[in-house]
């Protein structure tokens, strides 16, 4: 039996075990695919151009099995696996194809269909799978030929005319403005196809507020990203919030134009002595509201023992004239910008995005380095509202939250994200890390775990 569903948004295997690494590129989003795969044969062809596989096709029961990974792959699918159930289990726009090692049972979006050959884990390690059920539960065609002992997977996305109208809304850190702004608009294009015109409602700000908007104010959002991991678990979780993925890091420097006083005289080494002059301005962002000034403060601290000068955080702090500290870092950028201010402490990424000259701070106190958390964790900050904040590496997390309104989408757009957001972030500054869920994958939608591991 054909199954007509659409081509699949992500792609993934996690289990190392089963997994074989094949060296070329995928097809592209709203590309055609051609595969063409000999039986015995580690030699294959993806759109007409030679890979290598490190498993060749087999004939079971008189159907073909291949490399899972492989057709993941070229097919742009995203896979996740279960070693606990033994499921194998690729993930599509709105199908979910689930197939337990050593049954004949496969289940596409809760119905039962019967294979005439089992998924199975050959001696290698690597999983195989009937190519004829596959391809045609994605919308592919499959063609056999006897005298070659070749299979050819023949792709071609159909775009569906009806769309369906959907919001998401997603709350953010503002220094993440500019990089989501272009992960939504890819994803709007990739699901245009698909069936769905989808409209992105945003919402910027400091981080403590955008969490506080879910947890205090009993906000509706799909999608929650913090330039703080820790506030998600402070705040949102477990009543707001089941999960959280951290992914993305950034580093802590002081931003200046070519107008800023002493802008031939600052460098890495002598910023505090240039700071403390009286005949210029420096701001940071409010350390209640905002990540980002209440780290400025804690670096404070961090360059007083790196330096070895005692009183430089207090001297530091009572050098900030109070109309300095504002509510969002990015809102010291017009100040200077204007040349209201001399210098502002800000995100690297916010320097980038918005051509900042700026002093790089030393990895001691750029907040930047996991290595050097030990040293970061000396300096700790009392919040007006009670809140203790250490120093740490600077780590973005993100969530959906339990009320999300639209969480089919939302998981989709969270996956797709870390699938594809890699090359967007780190030109925007803010590069990706190695993804951590917590309080571990098992707890993840499967749609997220599988982008998380196909981001990886």
């Amino acid at each position: 039996m054909k199954f007509s569903v659409k081509k699949v948004v992500i792609l993934l295997f996690t289990f190392a075990v089963l997994v074989g690494m094949v060296c070329f590129s995928p097809t592209k989003a709203d590309e055609s695919a051609i595969i063409q795969l000999t039986i015995g044969s580690t030699k294959a062809y993806v759109n007409f151009k030679e890979v290598t596989l490190d498993q060749p096709p087999v004939i079971e029961n008189g159907r073909t099995l291949v490399p899972i990974r492989f057709v993941a792959e070229a097919l742009d699918v995203l896979v996740d696996w279960s070693p606990k159930d033994q499921i194998v289990s690729l993930i599509f726009d709105n199908k979910e194809i689930d197939l337990k090692i050593g049954s004949t049972t496969a289940n596409v979006n809760g119905s039962e269909y019967k294979l005439d050959a089992p998924p199975k884990i050959l001696p290698g390690g690597r999983t195989v799978v009937p190519i004829r059920f596959i391809s045609e539960a994605i919308g592919a065609k499959v063609s056999w030929d006897s005298n070659k002992k070749m299979v050819t997977v023949v792709y071609s996305l159909e775009p569906i005319t009806q769309k369906q109208k959907v919001t998401l809304k997603v709350i953010h850190a503002g220094s993440l403005t500019q990089p989501i702004r272009a992960v939504e608009d890819a994803f709007r294009k990739y699901y245009l196809n698909r069936g769905y015109d989808i409209t992105f409602q945003d919402q910027s700000g400091g981080s403590v507020k955008v969490v506080k908007a879910v947890s205090e104010l009993h906000g509706e959002f799909d999608v929650v990203l913090t330039a703080d991991s820790h506030l998600i678990p402070q705040y949102l979780v477990p009543d707001y919030a089941d999960w959280y993925v951290e992914f993305a890091t950034n580093k802590l420097v002081l931003c200046y134009t070519d107008k800023s006083r002493y802008v031939n005289e600052i460098n890495a080494s002598n910023w505090y002595n240039i700071l403390l002059r009286k005949d210029l301005e420096f701001g940071y962002a409010d350390p209640n509201v905002d990540p980002c000034g209440y780290r400025a403060v804690l670096m404070f601290q961090l360059a007083e023992k790196y330096y070895k000068i005692p009183n430089l955080n207090d001297a530091l702090i009572n050098a900030t004239k109070p109309n300095n500290i504002r509510p969002k870092s990015v809102e010291l950028v017009s100040l200077l910008q204007a040349h209201e201010l001399d210098y502002a402490f800000e995100y690297e990424s916010v320097a980038v995005q918005n051509n900042l000259k700026y002093v790089k701070l030393p990895d001691e106190l750029n907040l930047g380095n996991p290595e050097l958390k030990d040293f970061y964790g000396q300096a700790s900050l009392t919040l007006k509202n009670g809140t203790i904040v250490k120093g740490a590496p600077i780590i973005y997390g993100l969530t959906i939250p339990k009320n999300a309104p639209q969480k089919f989408l939302a998981e989709r757009f969270v996956a797709y994200l870390l699938k594809n957001g890699s090359t967007t972030f780190q030109s925007f500054g803010q590069p990706f890390i190695t993804f951590k869920a917590y309080p571990g994958e098992e707890v993840l939608p499967k749609v997220v775990r599988a982008g998380l591991n196909g981001g990886k």
